[in-house]
């Protein structure tokens, strides 16, 4: 591609030079043509003419102004030039896009061992799946205090510490992020106890397997 381009310039520099080539020896044709035009004429004598009379300038018949016919070929070649250095200039850009038009998609996959939440993706440490229940604030004791001293609220959860340590983050699906801070007579091994805020939805809940993921 680097040869290629090279190329391109070398071939835009050549037609440059030429140019220039012609242009210089037209300048030198009309120079010649001129002093020839100076040398032959012979006229006795002309009449001094007053400054303020304006200068008679050839036009055709749509008002321009006429050319003449050295100033015309000019004209014309440099149009040509003009036009010939453009479409090498335009293809010398264009080229490189057209050989690399496809484009990759790349799908962006989120980072392994996380998983999303409501507050955006969690990494986690563990997953496992459990049998769990539902249970109300005041089940554990009358006051509503869990194992760690703290109350019992919607996303407190009782588990086994030897399975689960107290004060691990967790997350279960179709109940959301929870604190491990309670402990039960009967949640032992793969058991988790979820806390809910009234009895109708603890009543709903049931009993269930759900994937918990321990947080990091």
């Amino acid at each position: 591609m680097k040869r290629r381009i090279i190329k391109k310039f070398e071939m835009i520099k050549r037609k440059m030079v030429l140019c220039l080539m012609l242009l210089g020896l037209t300048a030198i044709n009309m120079g010649f043509t001129a002093q020839t035009e100076e040398i032959s004429e012979e006229k006795p004598k002309i009449e001094e003419t007053s400054t303020n009379e304006a200068t008679a300038i050839a036009v055709d018949e749509n008002g321009q102004i006429k050319l003449s016919q050295e100033d015309e070929l000019i004209k014309e070649f440099t149009a040509v030039v003009e036009n010939s250095l453009k479409e090498d200039l335009t293809a010398t850009v264009e080229e490189p896009f057209a050989e690399n038009s496809t484009v990759e998609v790349i799908e962006e996959r989120p980072p392994e061992n996380v998983v999303e939440t409501s507050r955006g993706y969690e990494t986690y440490s563990q997953v496992m799946g459990m049998e769990a229940t539902a249970y109300l604030p005041t089940d554990g004791s009358a006051e509503g205090i869990t194992a760690m001293g703290i109350p019992a609220t919607y996303g407190i959860v009782a588990v086994d510490p030897d399975i689960i340590p107290l004060g691990t983050r967790v997350y279960i699906p179709g109940y959301g992020e929870a604190l491990a801070a309670d402990t039960g007579g009967a949640i032992y091994g793969y058991r988790i106890d979820l806390c809910m805020e009234d009895y109708w939805q603890a009543m709903d809940f049931g009993r269930r397997t759900v994937t918990v993921f321990v947080l990091k």
